[in-house]
C-alpha cells in the first residue's frame, strides 16, 4: 500500500520528473557532504602551513573563511538530516 503524504507534491509512487530532475549532482546530499569534507581538510592544513610560514594576514582571512563557512555547512547539513 503507498503512503500517501499531503505535503508532497509529486506522486510518491512515481517519477517526479521535475524537481528532483532538474537538482542534478549539487542536490545529491552524498556528493555535498563528499565535498566539503576535504574542502574543510585542505582549508585548515592551509591554514596551519600558512601559520608556519609567517603569511599575510590575507591569507589567514582567505583560509580561515573557508573553514568557517564548510563546518558551518556541515553542521547546518547535519542539523538538519534529522540524526
Amino acid at each position: 500500500m503507498a503512503h500517501t503524504d499531503p505535503y508532497r507534491l509529486t506522486p510518491s509512487g512515481g517519477a517526479s520528473g521535475g524537481a528532483d530532475e532538474a537538482r542534478g549532482v549539487a542536490g545529491d546530499p552524498g556528493v555535498v557532504r563528499f565535498l566539503l569534507w576535504p574542502a574543510l581538510v585542505i582549508s585548515v592544513i592551509g591554514n596551519t602551513v600558512v601559520s608556519w610560514t609567517g603569511a599575510g594576514l590575507g591569507a589567514h582571512l582567505a583560509f580561515g573563511a573557508v573553514t568557517a563557512l564548510t563546518v558551518t555547512a556541515l553542521v547546518v547539513r547535519r542539523l538538519r538530516s534529522g540524526r
